[in-house]
């Protein structure tokens, strides 16, 4: 015990001399006594050294510096925090590291920076919830579009005869159809050609007609579409005289036949099945026409060409007005209204759409009845996209731009389009089929009379569907993602429309002042007319404009104007931040560890 005691007060020099002590685990005591030693003199002798280099510095920070270089590990991690402290941008930081301050003054800065930290992340977040939710604002453009910019609407007339009587009744059909299936006596069946004809026209008439199982269940999609070509209206009795842009044309050299879900349509200004749909959903049924264009002039996102000239496709106006719109004088025999299949309401539907779609007659039309003059004045709807937008995801700005999304029959993409294809699909899953309107390739079967319900049941159940998968999927102000996933397209046109009409007396128009077309009074006798006038209201319209509510910019610029606020950051204290745990973290080890190898080669330098 006295020898142990006696070693821990013996001077350095005499620690010098291991060999003396006869226990080696007490020699190693005494040589890691003896370093602490010599380390502690070291500090003595450089403490003077060190002030003289950096004279400058206060004793705090002499202090700070000293136990970075020589201290323990704890005594090192604090005089860095100490140190961050005293040099850091960010308001209150300083008021922590300062030594020998009173507890009461550190906490009270403590609650002061919990506070500002608190409200400033709450407020960032509020910021972070619009830049993520709500990225994006329609307003209007910055000015007017003249409407010579802007194709005239494609325009769809379906009429609501669907047959002629002398080649095809409906309604004896339909009687005699049912007298048949309830055994009434002396009524025969349908000869196989009538019920052919019979199943196609179903398919055009009213739903509510269905209530017999009729027909077959599939049917070549040409067979139905050539049997309601054989018996409807002559074109020639239906669009009596035409005229564009206030000159009189032929109006089968502008009007076009359509198949449609309302069955054979004619439509104006539309663009070519061929340039509408892919290579896989061009099938013979949808070719009525031949295109000698090579090459488009327009496209929904970028518009016309510089190179378009007035005459261009689809065609455009110059102007407002009736007189640079569309006429259309058109008539339907009074022989041939069949009040079964379309109701008592005869007359036409007009739909006015993009050309790049597919009418969808049966969705949003116009009607245009007899015995009357409509006219219909045109507002152009457009939205577009600014390019600040691309990079967002579709779901974002809940639009499409045409490259994002591909449609498997279309060229173009739209909602409607999507809708139309979505809805092929469904139907083909659900009844193995698909209505002959709809679009398909030529491996798809076509429904016969047999499976109407079935597919009409199909078109409810998939809008039931979207409307559930939107309902649980979407947020406060974007549509939820659903089975069709069918956003807007990002540039779209819509036309909405104002209609005013009169009667339309014709039978009292003498044979000198009629329109063009009516010269021979004899053949009006048994028919009835209407008279069209499709044109833009204005000159100018108004586009609206998808644009950043809060783009990248804004974002950062509010975040930094809050860290600004509340703590004093800016850009240069983050970098500061990252500066002092990594450059001068390692700075400061590489001088600690310097330190220590002088402290180990003391010893030999002193010997």
């Amino acid at each position: 015990m006295s020898s142990n005691s006696t070693l821990q007060r013996t001077p350095s020099h005499d620690l010098d001399k291991p060999d003396k002590n006869p226990i080696a685990g007490v020699g190693a005591g005494i040589a890691s006594s003896a370093n602490q030693w010599k380390r502690a003199a070291l500090m003595s002798r450089t403490a003077s050294a060190f002030r003289e280099t950096i004279s400058d510095d206060s004793e705090e920070e002499v202090d700070t510096k000293q136990q970075i270089k020589y201290g323990s590990g704890f005594q090192a991690a604090k005089a860095i925090v100490h140190e961050y402290c005293d040099y850091t941008t960010i308001h209150g930081i300083r008021y922590l590291g300062e030594k020998k301050r009173p507890i009461l003054e550190r906490l009270f800065w403590i609650c002061v920076l919990i506070v500002s930290i608190v409200t400033c992340c709450k407020l960032t977040l509020n910021i972070w919830d619009k830049w993520n939710n709500n990225p994006v604002i329609v307003s209007f453009a910055e000015k007017s579009t003249p409407v010579w910019q802007i194709p005239f609407p494609a325009v769809t007339v379906c009429a609501e005869t669907k047959s002629r009587r002398n080649l095809f009744n409906y309604t004896d059909s339909y009687h005699q159809i049912r007298d048949f299936r309830n055994n009434v006596t002396d009524v025969k069946d349908l000869p196989e050609r009538k019920k052919d004809i019979y199943g196609a026209i179903s398919q055009v008439c009213d739903a509510h007609l269905h209530d017999i199982e009729f027909g077959h269940k599939i049917r070549k999609g040409i067979e139905i579409i050539d049997a309601l070509s054989e018996v409807s209206p002559l074109f020639d009795n239906t669009y009596l005289n035409c005229k564009w842009r206030n000159m009189p044309i032929k109006c089968n050299d502008i009007f076009h036949k359509f198949v449609t879900e309302d069955g054979v349509c004619y439509s104006f200004n539309s663009l070519s099945p061929a340039e509408i749909y892919r290579a896989e959903g061009i099938i013979p049924d949808f070719i009525f026409r031949e295109e000698n264009r090579l090459s488009m002039d327009w496209n929904v996102e970028d518009g016309y060409s510089a190179s378009a000239n007035t005459d261009t496709y689809p065609n455009r106006v110059l102007g407002p007005g009736a007189k640079a719109g569309l006429y259309l004088f058109m008539g339907g025999m009074e022989l041939d209204f069949d009040d079964l299949c379309r109701g008592p309401v005869q007359g036409f539907k007009i739909l006015l759409h993009t050309p790049g779609d597919v009418a969808q007659v049966s969705k949003q039309y116009f009607r245009i009845p007899f015995d009357q003059e409509v006219l219909i004045s045109i507002r152009p709807k457009i939205i577009t996209t600014s390019d600040g937008l691309k990079h967002y995801e579709p779901h974002r700005r809940q639009c499409y731009f045409q490259k994002e999304r591909d449609l498997r029959y279309f060229n173009i993409y739209s909602q409607s389009n999507c809708e139309l294809e979505c809805l092929a699909n469904f139907t083909y899953t659900r009844c193995g089929c698909v209505k002959f309107s709809m679009p398909r390739n030529v491996n798809m079967p076509v429904c016969g009379a047999a499976n109407i319900k079935c597919y009409n049941e199909a078109e409810d159940e998939l809008l039931l569907r979207e409307f559930m998968q939107g309902l649980q999927s979407s947020d406060e102000n974007t549509r939820g993602h659903t089975e069709c996933n069918c956003l807007p397209s990002c540039t779209s046109i819509a036309y909405e429309a104002e209609i005013s009409q009169a009667d339309f007396d014709y039978k009292t128009v003498s044979n000198g002042d009629g329109p063009e077309g009516m010269e021979k009074e004899t053949k009006r006798d048994g028919m009835k007319m209407s008279r069209v006038s499709i044109f833009f209201k204005e000159a100018q319209f108004l586009t609206s404009r998808r644009s950043e509510l809060y783009g990248t910019t804004d974002f950062l610029a509010n975040c930094g104007g809050l860290l600004g606020l509340f703590m004093g950051v800016s850009a240069l204290s983050i970098v500061e931040l990252i500066y002092f745990c990594t450059v001068r973290l390692i700075s400061n080890l590489l001088m600690r560890h310097k330190t220590r190898m002088e402290l180990l080669h003391a010893p030999n330098k002193e010997a």
